[in-house]
């Protein structure tokens, strides 16, 4: 890991985009997990897949999640035609039978391995929680069969943003030969790579935008549990495709992931340098989501992020006194208090600077 510069914005639901380039998701209240409904294995064929899901939650409703590990049951694997799990379509109905998502694609890798979907969406009224929310799967046809395993629904409840920015670099450090796809390693490397280790102190869908001042082709990856730099394809949750040609529409030089993030669980974001005959850059990295995240070695007293702790970073936390406030909320108890007070003048001074994780280098 680089050095890390890490600020943290408590925002209206509305985003601050903090650089010119930066694509940012819709004007909305960031999406936190309110319940998840485990259900049943199924495949995906030629007509569409009706499940009925039961929320019992007695929040307002505003966003999905889903969870699984989609598989191709019946596939072209020999010229590549289909089915993609890119090519997932979803439509929910909520209990009212009036306000509806539709979802699609979802997913992203376009690719035969094994791939795990763990996506968000929003755009429900605050619906009702309570009752029967219909999902219809869509896919493409026969004779192509996409199966979806370890199945699990998740309802979402608006909260207001928090946005993270962190400054960082691929101009040298650690290395490593980065994936292509879920199934493939690049040839391209190596390459110079930045890691980012954190935890989440409220489960949500989180949005990463990474973006290149120069809009060089971008890189970013997502893994979940653990990270080895010479296993680059175990735990790979997903990846951003920042060379223009991404599905979700980001300019060459801007990559971004969307992923429904989950609590106690170790996640590692990974910038990539794109191959090594391009320099490396400097990157800026917005996460936005339901709360800051925890960054392993990370200064997080550091409230605005200026690389010190000290008389400014006791001013927003005493201006947040007594509130739920998450910006100052150090030790994730739900209140700003005389604990996180101690914890801010526990780590009084200049921050320290992160540890790089191994490099790998081919022969």
């Amino acid at each position: 890991m680089n050095a890390l510069r890490v600020s943290t914005i408590f925002a209206a639901p509305v985003l601050t985009v903090v650089a010119p380039s930066v694509l940012a998701p819709p004007a909305r209240a960031a999406q936190r997990l309110v319940e998840t409904i485990p259900g049943a294995d199924f495949d995906v064929g030629a007509g569409p897949v009706i499940r009925m899901v039961t929320g019992t939650t007695t929040e307002p409703v505003s966003g999905v999640g889903f969870t699984a590990l989609w598989t191709a049951v019946v596939a072209d694997q020999e010229n590549g035609v289909a089915p993609w799990s890119l090519d997932l379509d979803i439509n929910i109905a909520a209990p009212n039978g009036v306000d509806q998502i539709s979802w699609g694609p979802i997913g992203g890798d376009r690719t035969f391995a094994d791939y795990p979907l763990q996506d968000f969406t929003s755009g429900l009224p605050d619906v009702s929680g309570q009752g029967n929310f219909t999902w219809t799967f869509t896919s493409v046809g026969p004779p192509w069969v996409a199966g979806l395993r370890n199945v699990e629904y998740h309802l979402l409840a608006e909260t207001p943003d928090v946005q993270q920015v962190i400054n960082g670099s691929v101009l040298a450090g650690p290395m490593w030969d980065r994936p292509f796809f879920i199934a493939g390693v690049s040839g391209l490397g190596p390459v110079v790579y930045d890691a980012v280790e954190f935890t989440v102190p409220v489960a949500g869908g989180y949005s990463f935008v990474s973006v290149l001042p120069n809009s060089d082709n971008n890189f970013t990856f997502l893994y979940q549990g653990a990270f080895d730099p010479t296993l680059p394809l175990q735990n790979l949750l997903d990846y951003g495709l920042g060379n223009g040609s991404a599905p979700n529409g980001t300019p060459q030089g801007t990559s971004r992931i969307d992923a429904l993030l989950l609590e106690n669980t170790t996640y590692f974001f990974i910038t990539s340098q794109f191959d090594r005959f391009t320099p490396g850059s400097d990157f800026v990295n917005t996460i936005t989501g339901p709360a800051a995240m925890n960054i392993a070695g990370a200064c997080i007293a550091d409230l605005n992020g200026d690389g010190n702790v000290g008389a400014g970073d006791v001013a927003i936390l005493l201006g947040a006194w007594g509130t739920a406030n998450p910006i100052a909320d150090l030790n994730n108890d739900g209140i700003i208090g005389a604990a996180d007070l101690s914890l801010l003048l526990g780590s009084w001074g200049p921050c320290p600077a992160l540890a790089p994780l191994p490099s790998h280098i081919d022969p």
